[in-house]
């Protein structure tokens, strides 16, 4: 059965802007874990692997991470 499609959007339309201003930023522990995250899916061979552990700068990176998410809830809780 054919699904109904919506029309193509004409020639040279731009897209729209993403959502978040390309100055915002992200909280410290939404950019710890943006790194680690980055870093095991995107930079290292490593810790791509499936069959493998991750290397020491995922593990030194999950672990700032860690340090940075309790601190802020630390903060929170403490407020």
């Amino acid at each position: 059965m054919d699904e109904r499609r919506d029309p193509q959007a004409p020639a040279g339309r731009r897209p729209p802007p993403p959502v978040a201003a390309a100055a915002s930023r992200l909280s410290p522990p939404q950019e710890a874990w943006q790194r680690y995250v980055d870093h095991t899916l995107n930079v290292c061979d490593t810790c791509r692997g499936v069959d493998g552990p991750p290397c020491q700068q995922a593990e030194d990176l999950y672990a700032a991470w860690r340090e940075v998410a309790d601190a802020a809830m630390d903060r929170v809780w403490h407020t």
